[in-house]
């Protein structure tokens, strides 16, 4: 009855609240409430000013800050500013003006701003935490530890000194020791947002910097606990310090558990169910209030509430997708708008030797720090120009220095003054940093340099002896890419004198993760790996099952890579070079019989074309589009078709075919294309001049030869046709004519094709760039329907631009 009746009641309510007054029926007595209208105006036709209410007054500022802010970053985006709309919406510029500041920021509205901007700090934080992979960046750590403690103490300590000589008496009285900390503020949460932004997070120079800055803030929180405890109350301070190791334990040993539960009642692959994503949300707001009521700030809360969390897919992941884009583009620019409105500069005339001391200090530490970097790069056998960058991204600002110069300031330990000198040097020392890094950082995958036997040496498909190993790194994004990259492997012909070496990658977008990894699936990292990622287990697991069943010897070696896709490829084009591979193997990104997004396909196109790239192997693109090479290798011939045009690439696919013919029950056929009328003892006396073209000729002419040779041990296995052709029309319409049985069919990627260019083409291929003009035939449905598994092949040697190299006129 109760229940029926609160509809009832609450009408009631509203009724006795519109007359002035709330009668509360059970106890008989009458409450007075006044009639306060300031929440919603009546409308302008009434007489209502909307700006003296504070609805309205809400709604404008959030489109103005929002228009304002999104408006900054497109116009200044060429010059990477960092987001400082508040600055310029305070009292420093705008705010100079009192009927504008008075007009968007009234005194009435300063709590609604304040509490939008402590909410939207709130899950800030916790999402910053929520990313950050501690004990994975702290084993990485070991090697390049110098970078994150000689750099810090250097300016530390030069700070420390050029502060007691030059700080007038009276600032010294009021900020104390603090000082030295505030100027030498640095994040492992910024500096990891910085690297991705610039897009070298999962490069090792990136990899290093993570580590860098990780040390580098322990060592900064260890300096800071000393100083800001040395004068505290001890009575006070052992209270505070066990009810924060309280609240540590409770989320450590109930909140951890609790969501790990959450995360095992999720399925693998599924989204995790919207009532436990709003209830960690919830648990943001939860924290911060018992955090802020212990008497610690409010944002620790959130803070240690995300470090606990399990990072990664797929709560981590969740949690990134349904709130990262409105908390950073929407809730976000408050604080900033609060930050600038605590940033008073007008006075900066009246003790102007002040600031230019302070800001000199700031500018000598941070050229401290990188000269630090610079100096200490030497010794890790880097250039230092990369130790340069490595000191300016370790300088880069951001929200964390914000949040800490905001908490100093409401703590008096630095007063206004210093507070706004401060915000505006964190802008001016980012807007300076990021540009210099884009300019100076050019692309190099290897930045600590390693001996090595093979280091500068060409590891091709043709280099390699009949009795040593073959080395293959296999990629793989999903489970239907599995059986076609195993069916190849076997193809490969894996024999006690040529034994191959298989690498198995599975490639995954980082997401709700600050720090890339690749790593081996060995005992320690398989548990928690296989948390994050149940269906890395099932993949890796069936290349070692493959390895126990081969025909030959096959060693396998399971990897799990994490990073975004676009610079995924950096450390497994390192990892390449380390273990001296000769192909590197990775799935066309539009593979399965299912269309692809092109929102899902053109991350995964840009990553194949950054392998091609880089890679300094042989590198191949299977194109399985039905899955059916797994299949088609189990049939009782295997049948592989090679269309050889001329030039490295195609050579690479001929050297290939030769291992794969020594498979048994397997039949390999060539097809050459050659224009009319061109012999090679006519094209020999044509290009006895060009030495680089007599290589390449005579290099092709041996490799076909020694496919013909094989006639003789494999008898009907082997079988080459000459097609004569004298365009790249003829050629096309050649290979469309010899459409057969085949279970797969080879290409090179480029090709020596005479007087003829790509160009006449490839408008009309789309995917001509990364497969090349034939490879895009032959896995088009104009080719077999498109029912035949396709390898296009691409030599990683380095490349003479293909503008400057002459090209032979036989070869089409």
């Amino acid at each position: 009855m109760l229940v029926s009746s609160t509809p009832l009641l609450l009408l009631v309510f509203a009724f006795a609240a519109q007359e002035g007054k709330l009668l509360f029926l059970f106890g008989g007595f009458e409450v007075c409430v006044k009639n306060d209208r300031s929440v919603g105006s009546l409308g302008v036709f009434l007489g209502d000013d909307p700006f003296d209410f504070v609805l309205p007054m809400t709604l404008f500022q959030i489109i103005i800050v929002g228009l304002i802010s999104r408006g900054l970053e497109f116009f200044l985006r060429p010059i990477e500013t960092p987001k400082f709309t508040g600055v310029l919406l305070g009292p420093s510029v705008f705010g100079r003006n009192e009927v504008i500041l008075g007009t968007l920021f009234p005194l009435k509205q300063s709590i609604i701003l304040l509490t939008l901007s402590k909410i939207s700090l709130s899950y800030c934080v916790f999402l910053i935490t929520l990313k950050m992979d501690v004990m994975t960046t702290l084993k990485g750590s070991k090697r390049c530890w110098r970078f994150g403690v000689f750099p810090f103490l250097a300016s530390f300590f030069i700070t420390i000194i050029l502060l007691a000589l030059y700080t007038p008496p009276d600032v010294k009285q009021k900020s104390g020791n603090d000082l030295p900390n505030v100027f030498t503020l640095g994040s492992f949460a910024v500096v990891s947002e910085a690297l991705s932004d610039l897009n070298l997070i999962a490069t090792e120079l990136g990899q290093i910097a993570l580590s860098s800055a990780l040390i580098s803030e322990i060592l900064q929180w260890i300096a800071m606990s000393f100083q800001f405890n040395s004068g505290a109350d001890l009575d006070f301070t052992l209270v505070l310090l066990a009810g924060s190791c309280g609240f540590a334990i409770i989320c450590l040993f109930i909140v951890r558990p609790l969501v790990k539960i959450i995360i095992k009642t999720t399925p693998p692959g599924k989204p995790m169910k919207e009532i436990y994503v709003v209830l960690i949300l919830l648990g943001v707001l939860i924290m911060a209030a018992i955090s802020d009521t212990l008497g610690i700030y409010f944002v620790i809360g959130p803070a240690l509430y995300g470090l606990v969390m399990p990072n990664g897919p797929p709560l981590a992941t969740a949690m990134m997708e349904r709130t990262e884009a409105i908390m950073t583009n929407f809730l976000m620019p408050f604080f900033y708008i609060y930050i600038g409105l605590e940033t008073n500069l007008t006075g900066i005339h009246l003790h102007w030797k002040v600031f230019l001391v302070f800001q000199a200090i700031l500018f000598v530490g941070f050229i401290v720090k990188v000269l630090t970097c610079v100096l200490i790069s030497p010794t890790y056998n880097i250039k230092p120009k990369h130790g340069l960058v490595l000191g300016l991204i370790l300088s880069v600002k951001g929200i964390v220095e914000l949040i800490f110069l905001n908490r100093m300031h409401k703590l008096k330990v630095i007063d206004g003054e210093i507070f706004g000198q401060m915000v505006i040097s964190v802008v001016l020392i980012t807007t300076i940093c990021i540009p210099l890094i884009k300019s100076l950082y050019k692309h190099c995958p290897r930045v600590l340099k390693t001996t090595s036997i093979h280091e500068g040496r060409v590891r091709t498909i043709q280099n390699i002896c009949e009795s040593s190993e073959f080395s293959i790194i296999s990629c793989v994004h999903k489970d239907e890419n599995v059986h076609s990259m195993i069916a190849l492997l076997e193809a490969c012909n894996p024999t006690i004198e040529s034994p191959i070496c298989v690498y198995a990658i599975h490639l995954i977008e980082l997401l709700g993760k600050s720090t890339p990894i690749l790593l081996p699936m060995n005992k320690l990292n398989k548990k928690s790996l296989s948390s994050s990622y149940p269906n890395t287990n099932h993949i890796l697991r069936a290349f070692e099952n493959y390895s126990d069943n081969s025909s030959g010897p096959v060693t396998v070696l399971s990897y799990v890579s994490v990073a975004p896709y676009s610079s995924m490829h950096e450390p497994i084009c390192n990892l390449a070079e380390d273990k001296s591979v000769h192909l590197l193997i990775i799935p066309f990104h539009q593979n399965g019989h299912t269309p692809v997004s092109s929102h899902c396909s053109i991350p995964l196109r840009d990553l194949n074309d950054n392998f091609l790239a880089t890679a300094k192997c042989t590198v191949g693109i299977l194109m399985d589009r039905y899955s059916s090479l797994s299949r088609r290798s189990s049939k009782v011939y295997f049948h592989v078709g090679i269309f050889f045009i001329g030039g490295v690439d195609d050579r690479e696919a001929l050297a290939l075919g030769i291992r794969i013919l020594e498979r048994p029950n397997t039949r390999v056929t060539l097809f050459r294309f050659v224009l009319p009328n061109c012999n090679s003892e006519s094209i020999a006396d044509k290009f006895m001049d060009n030495e680089e073209e007599m290589l390449e000729l005579t290099l092709d002419e041996s490799l076909i030869d020694e496919f013909k040779g094989k006639n003789i041990i494999n008898g009907d296995c082997v079988t080459w046709h000459e097609v004569v052709v004298e365009d790249c029309i003829q050629v096309l319409e050649a290979i469309k004519g010899f459409e057969n049985d085949y279970d797969l069919v080879m290409v090179g990627k480029r090709h020596n094709i005479g007087e003829f260019t790509d160009e006449e083409m490839s408008n009309f291929m789309d995917n001509a760039d990364q497969l090349g003009i034939f490879g895009d035939l032959l896995a088009s449905n104009e080719f077999c329907d498109g029912k035949v598994p396709v390898l296009i092949l691409q030599c990683g040697q380095k490349r003479v631009k293909q503008s400057e190299k002459p090209r032979p006129p036989h070869i089409v």
